[in-house]
C-alpha cells in the first residue's frame, strides 16, 4: 500500500508536467477557426447549422448552478471529527450529518461544513450525505490528509459514500399537470418552445422535457444502428431533459439550458411535466479527501466495496479535490443528478475484471443532466470518462481531463446519450485500439447502437509521440451529427471503426501542427460569453425594462426578471421617501421571470415608489394606487 501511494504521488507530478508541456508545445501564436463554430464580427461565437439543422450546441450550462457562479467556499464549521483509530467511523460521520439537519441554513441555503481532520477513518458501511446545504470536507486528498478507508464487503459491493437523496427518483412526475409541446420542430440547442397550455406551470418550476421514443422515431434513427442485433423498440429509448422554467409569455416557455436533441413533432409528441423533487437534495459538497477501498488481493479482485462516491438524487452540488482508489465499478458516479460539478478529482487503480460495468472511473449514469467533469485524472480504467446513462443523459462536459493506461475508450456508451463534449481531453496511454469514441457501438452489449448524438470532441490530444497518435472514431447518427474539431488523433482509420458501415461524422482541422484552434476550449469560451452577457443585464440600473409595478381595483402586481439566483427585496416608499410597506425582504429567489401579487388594500390610495433590490443593485418604479 505504501509503495502504491508513493507511485500515486509520482504519477500526479508526472501528469502535471506532461499537461503543462503539452499546452506549451501545442499552442503557438498562429491560430485557426472552425468553419462551423467561429467568431463573428462582434467577437462572439456563431454557429453554422447543416442542411438538417444540426449544429454545435452551447454546453456552458453544465455544472453547479449552470456554472453561473463558482463553487462556493463555505467557512462555517458546524462540527469537527477526528478519526477513531482501529474502529468503524461510519456511524460517527453519519450522526454528524444527521445532526447538521437541525442547523438553520443561511440566506444562500448552506448549513455549514463537517470537517474531518487528517487521519485514517475506517469505514465499514456507507456514508450517507443526505442533508441539503452540508459540506463534508477533509484536510487533504493525499495519504497524509483525510483518508476514508473502506474495509470489508458487507453488503456485497456496497457504495462507500453516497451524496444526495440516494433514491431512484428518476425525474418522476409530480401531480397530474403536463402539456404537449406544439412547436413543429424545436432545433437542437434551442431553449424556447410553445406548449398547448401553460396552466399549472410557473417560473422557477423544474420540469422534464420528455421525448417519447415512438415507432416513427425509432425508424428515423435506423432502429438504433444495432447492426445484426434486434433493433430498438418503441418506448425503450425515451429522451428526458431536466430543465427550469425561466420565463412564460403566452404559450411560450423559456428554459435554462438548451435541449440536446431535435424535438420533431412529425416523429413523436414531446411534452413537459413538473418533476417531483420530494427526495432530491441540493447544495451538497464533498471536498479535499480520499476514499481508499481495501480487501482486494489483486487488480482483478471484486470482493470489496464497489463505488467510491455516488451522487444520486441531487442537484446544484459538487465534488472537489477528491481521490477514489481501488473501486470496482466507478470512482465517481452520477445518477438522477442535475447541475453537478466534479472538479480536480482522481479515480485511480480500479480493482475488478475487465468486463461490463467494471472499471468505469468517471461514470455518468442515467438521469444525469448538465454535468461538468473538469481537470480530473483517471488511471488504469476500462472506460476512463464514460457516459453510460443512455438517452436519459445529456449535457455532459469533460473539460481538460486526462486519462492514462486505459484499456478501452472514453465514450458515450449506448442508447443515444446526447450533447457530450470532450473538451481539451488528453490521453497519455499506450492503447492501440480506439481511445475516444462518439460513434456507433452496433450489436455490442445490450444492442448498444448509437452511443452519442449531437456530441463534440474539441481540441483533444491523443498523441503518443510527436508523429503518432491514438485513434478517435466520430460517426454521424441519423437525424443528428457528431463532431471532431481540432486536436491530434488518428480519426476514423480503416480497421479501427467497430461498425464502419455507418456514416462518418463531421471532422475538421485535425493534426494541424502549424496553428492552434481558436478558441482553445469551447466550453470556456461559451461560458465566458454567456457570463459576460449575464453580468451586463443583471444590473437593474443598466437594464430594468423587465421591472413593472401596477395596480388594479383588487391587486398590486410586481414583475421582474432575475438572470441568476439572487437576493431580492421589494419595498414601498411614499413620494417623501418614507418606507410604507415591505413586501419581500432578503429572499433568495431562482432565476427567471417573477410575478408577485398582493392585496391592493395593503396600502392606501396614492402615488408610491416601488423599490426593487437585487443583490447589491436597486431601482424604482412608480405605482399609482386607487381604491374605488
Amino acid at each position: 500500500m505504501n509503495l502504491k501511494i508513493q507511485v500515486f504521488n509520482c504519477k500526479l507530478l508526472l501528469f502535471i508536467i506532461i499537461v503543462i508541456s503539452s499546452y506549451s508545445i501545442c499552442y503557438g501564436q498562429a491560430t485557426w477557426q472552425s468553419s462551423i463554430v467561429k467568431f463573428a464580427t462582434d467577437g462572439k461565437l456563431m454557429y453554422v447549422a447543416d442542411a438538417n439543422l444540426n449544429r454545435v450546441v452551447d454546453f456552458s450550462w453544465a455544472g453547479y448552478k449552470n456554472s453561473n457562479e463558482p463553487i462556493p467556499t463555505i467557512t462555517k464549521i458546524i462540527s469537527t471529527l477526528n478519526p477513531a483509530v482501529g474502529v468503524d467511523n461510519t456511524t460517527a460521520i453519519n450522526s454528524a450529518i444527521t445532526a447538521a439537519a437541525s442547523v438553520t441554513p443561511d440566506a444562500n441555503g448552506f448549513r455549514g461544513v463537517i470537517l474531518l481532520k487528517k487521519g485514517n477513518y475506517q469505514i465499514n458501511g456507507t456514508i450517507n450525505l443526505n442533508v441539503s446545504g452540508v459540506i463534508v470536507r477533509g484536510e487533504g486528498n493525499d495519504p497524509a490528509g483525510t483518508v476514508l478507508t473502506a474495509v470489508g464487503n458487507t453488503p456485497n459491493q456496497r457504495s462507500v459514500f453516497v451524496a444526495g437523496g440516494g433514491t431512484s427518483a428518476q425525474w418522476k412526475q409530480v401531480g397530474s399537470v403536463k402539456t404537449n409541446i406544439t412547436t413543429q420542430f424545436v432545433q437542437v440547442g434551442s431553449n424556447q418552445f410553445n406548449v398547448a397550455s401553460t396552466t399549472g406551470f410557473a417560473v422557477g418550476d423544474e420540469i422534464c422535457v420528455y421525448h417519447p421514443s415512438s415507432a416513427a422515431w425509432i425508424t428515423a434513427v435506423g432502429g438504433g444502428g444495432v447492426d445484426t442485433a434486434a433493433p430498438w423498440t418503441a418506448g425503450q429509448i425515451d429522451i428526458m431533459f431536466n430543465r427550469t422554467i425561466l420565463a412564460i409569455s403566452g404559450n411560450t416557455i423559456s428554459i435554462d439550458a438548451p435541449v440536446m436533441n431535435h424535438l420533431d413533432l412529425s416523429l413523436t409528441q414531446s411534452y413537459i411535466y413538473k418533476i417531483d423533487k420530494t427526495t432530491t437534495k441540493t447544495k451538497i459538497g464533498v471536498e479535499n479527501l480520499s476514499i481508499d477501498i481495501q480487501n482486494w488481493t489483486s487488480f482483478r479482485d471484486e470482493a470489496h466495496a464497489w463505488e467510491g462516491l455516488v451522487m444520486a438524487d441531487i442537484e446544484d452540488s459538487w465534488a472537489k479535490k477528491v481521490t477514489a482508489l481501488h473501486f470496482g465499478q466507478s470512482g465517481f458516479q452520477t445518477f438522477t443528478a442535475n447541475r453537478i460539478t466534479i472538479d480536480s478529482c482522481q479515480a485511480l487503480w480500479p480493482c475488478a475484471t475487465l468486463s461490463g460495468s467494471c472499471r468505469d472511473n468517471f461514470q455518468i449514469d442515467e438521469w444525469s443532466s448538465n454535468i461538468l467533469v473538469s481537470h480530473c485524472i483517471a488511471d488504469s480504467a476500462r472506460h476512463s470518462f464514460e457516459v453510460s446513462g443512455t438517452s436519459k443523459a445529456s449535457g455532459v462536459v469533460f473539460l481538460r481531463c486526462t486519462a492514462t493506461n486505459a484499456t478501452n475508450p472514453s465514450e458515450g456508451h449506448f442508447h443515444w446519450p446526447q450533447g457530450l463534449l470532450y473538451d481539451c481531453f488528453r490521453d497519455y496511454g499506450t492503447m492501440t485500439d480506439v481511445v475516444l469514441g462518439i460513434y456507433n457501438r452496433g450489436s455490442m452489449g445490450t444492442n448498444h447502437g448509437w452511443a452519442a448524438a449531437h456530441s463534440v470532441a474539441w481540441n483533444c490530444d491523443l498523441r503518443r509521440t510527436a508523429t503518432t497518435y491514438g485513434d478517435l472514431v466520430c460517426q454521424q447518427p441519423p437525424t443528428a451529427q457528431n463532431y471532431m474539431i481540432g486536436g491530434f488523433a488518428y480519426v476514423n482509420r480503416s480497421g479501427k471503426i467497430p461498425f464502419p458501415q455507418y456514416p462518418l461524422g463531421y471532422v475538421e482541422g485535425v493534426n494541424n501542427t502549424n496553428a492552434s484552434l481558436n478558441p482553445q476550449s469551447l466550453f470556456e469560451e461559451q461560458l465566458k460569453e454567456r457570463l459576460a452577457k449575464l453580468t451586463t443585464v443583471l444590473n437593474p440600473l443598466a437594464d430594468h425594462t423587465d421591472f413593472k409595478a401596477y395596480s388594479t381595483s383588487t391587486n398590486t402586481t410586481i414583475e421582474y426578471n432575475l438572470y441568476k439566483e439572487s437576493m431580492v427585496s421589494v419595498q414601498v416608499y411614499g413620494i417623501n421617501g418614507q418606507l410604507i410597506k415591505t413586501f419581500i425582504l432578503n429572499e433568495m429567489q431562482s432565476s427567471g421571470l417573477h410575478q408577485k401579487t398582493f392585496d391592493v388594500y395593503q396600502i392606501n390610495s396614492g402615488i408610491y415608489l416601488i423599490k426593487l433590490t437585487i443583490d447589491n443593485f436597486s431601482t424604482t418604479a412608480k405605482l399609482i394606487v386607487s381604491h374605488q
